[in-house]
């Protein structure tokens, strides 16, 4: 049953978020739909698009969001657990709206890239208005050499080896931090932030400011994978472990799953120019729940391999539209962030309407 949600690209993916939309309407839901061109196409030529809707009463002051696919060939989990989700919704008390955003990185998905086409990590291109787009990490620098190649890499050149001598050498947490957090210096390189606020973020933004003047309070759940135990689910938000809310929602409601993405309290990182933080910025009166909840894929050390990979040959190889897919980097990163093993499809959709009755709920009841 699991399967019918999972899709083999974008194009399948956004018929199936239709089709699902169609239901729902069926159902007697308020259903807006709208669909924002990013002005880019997939390999065969097809337009991209980020899916937007809005369910229930346009007068509610409460709202769940649901976001995916920032991370471009994190989609697939996301689209499929947002199918999923939307599958099981029949009616909405009247305070309250669901905004579903449907791949907000589609040309990442269509690629086979966790980027955008300007080779930005959309999850950290939302800075605030006051700070600039430059700077990195102090060993982002030291880092450079070995994770942004200026050649396609060879499948064994040693790599995971490379960097557990670093990590020995540094500190786990150091090179964790220096890895993950953003940079805005290195625009071939990994995690770059951007020299500005992205297109897909930009109608983002301007779609929201359209639609949540009313909203009081709202739970956003940003759906990720490639980070932690595969086939578990962690749940990070960007609170100290000490901060009150933190604590609810830790000890209260969801119980150790709850993570701050303080890099020394587990699995996590702090990020420059992240998307949850940049809205709650823009939109301050609202009273926000903001969860990113994160699927566990393959070991670290592969799933940075995968993404060292990959970049390497879109910067460096030679290939057309015909066969840009094809490299085996490109089935490595999607095999990274969208295991084929069916038992970890399956959990992740189990997982993924759970954690949604359970973080809906908590928006009802709060």
């Amino acid at each position: 049953m699991e399967s019918m949600y999972w899709s083999k690209n974008y194009k399948i993916a956004k018929e199936k978020f239709n089709e699902c939309l169609n239901s729902l309407n069926d159902k007697g839901l308020n259903v807006e739909h709208e669909e924002l061109s990013i002005n880019q196409n997939d390999p065969n030529g097809n337009p991209l698009y980020i899916d937007v809707v809005w369910i229930g009463n346009t007068d509610a002051n409460k709202l769940y969001m649901s976001t995916s696919g920032i991370h471009g060939v994190e989609g697939f989990a996301g689209s499929a657990i947002q199918l999923s989700t939307l599958s099981t919704i029949n009616e909405l008390p009247s305070d309250t709206a669901l905004a579903f955003i449907h791949i907000l990185n589609p040309w990442g998905m269509s690629w086979l890239r966790r980027d955008n086409e300007s080779n930005v990590d959309l999850n950290r291109n939302f800075l605030p208005k006051n700070e600039k787009y430059s700077g990195c990490h102090s060993h982002y620098g030291k880092l450079d050499p070995l994770i942004n190649t200026k050649r396609v890499v060879s499948k064994n050149d040693f790599f995971k080896l490379k960097l557990l001598m670093y990590t020995m050498f540094y500190g786990r947490t150091k090179i964790k931090q220096a890895y993950a957090e953003g940079q805005y210096e290195f625009s071939k390189g990994l995690h770059f932030g951007g020299s500005q606020l992205e297109k897909g973020p930009s109608i983002f933004i301007n779609w929201l400011e359209k639609k949540i003047g009313n909203i009081k309070k709202c739970v956003w759940i940003d759906l990720h994978t490639g980070l932690g135990i595969p086939g578990e689910d962690s749940l990070l938000v960007d609170l100290a472990p000490s901060n009150h809310k933190y604590c609810e929602l830790k000890k209260q409601r969801f119980g150790n799953r709850i993570l701050s993405l303080d890099p020394k309290a587990g699995i996590a990182y702090k990020i420059r120019g992240g998307m949850q933080k940049g809205i709650e910025l823009l939109f301050p009166n609202i009273n926000w729940t903001s969860i990113t909840q994160e699927f566990g894929t393959l070991k670290g050390l592969s799933v940075i391999s995968a993404l060292r990979a990959e970049n390497s040959w879109t910067h460096y190889g030679k290939y057309n539209n015909n066969n840009v897919l094809e490299h085996w980097s490109k089935k490595e990163l999607l095999e990274a962030f969208r295991p084929s093993d069916q038992a970890w499809k399956n959990r992740i959709i189990e997982r993924g309407v759970t954690f949604f009755n359970d973080s809906y709920n908590y928006l009802l009841n709060n």
